[in-house]
């Protein structure tokens, strides 16, 4: 049986939670075709709490729901309590982490790439000497972390090791759990990249440092 639009569009947005997506971006990589469409689809899915999204100018941004409310309750409360859920967005929380970050490491950083690197990473230096990536990521049902966010954590640092900068990090925001229960189980493996958590209201803490 072929999929909708609308289950096109969650299935693209779970792929690649916690990152967000503008309309533009999820009518090119769903393959649908009117972006009149899209725009119906994503404000119909915002609406009924299947997703998130907010406005910045012109332009929406949207991102898989991930929080618990959303996966425990039933489609009608799930959109109410997400609505009520205060925690800041995901593109939100990269525009934190660029403020904060370029502040603890005292150079501004901006997303870009690293020649060889086939990734936009969220935050580089202008000298390609610092470079990191930012995550806000939650727990599935608040208890556990799917096999594919350890998977996704594994691949951005091994992808960091590979830009060959003197300095990389991961910067991770919402629930301080997931980053600390990947270090539990692989920390032991990861030398030169490192973990920092960072809360809504700037508040940066270090979770491993980079060991040489």
């Amino acid at each position: 049986m072929s999929r909708t639009n609308k289950e096109r569009i969650l299935d693209y947005l779970w792929s690649i939670s916690p990152d967000w997506a503008t309309n533009g971006r999820i009518r090119e990589e769903t393959g649908i075709k009117s972006h009149q469409q899209v725009y119906l689809l994503t404000q119909e899915l915002l609406r009924k709490g299947l997703i998130r999204g907010e406005q910045h100018g012109r332009e929406w941004v949207f991102w898989a729901n991930e929080s618990p409310a959303f996966q425990l309750a039933s489609p009608g409360p799930a959109a109410v309590l997400a609505r009520a859920d205060k925690r800041i967005s995901p593109h939100a929380f990269e525009k934190l982490a660029r403020k904060v970050m370029s502040d603890h490491f005292g150079v501004p950083l901006r997303p870009g790439s690293v020649p060889g690197v086939p990734k936009r990473f969220d935050l580089v230096s202008p000298d390609k000497n610092v470079v990191g990536d930012a995550k806000y990521f939650t727990l599935v049902r608040g208890q556990r972390l799917p096999p594919a966010k350890f998977s996704i954590i594994a691949e951005h640092v091994w992808l960091l090791e590979k830009t060959g900068a003197p300095v990389t990090f991961l910067v991770f925001g919402n629930d301080r759990q997931v980053p600390e229960l990947w270090l539990g189980r692989y920390g032991g493996l990861v030398s030169g990249v490192a973990f920092f958590f960072l809360r809504d209201d700037g508040v940066l803490k270090p979770l491993q440092e980079a060991r040489s």
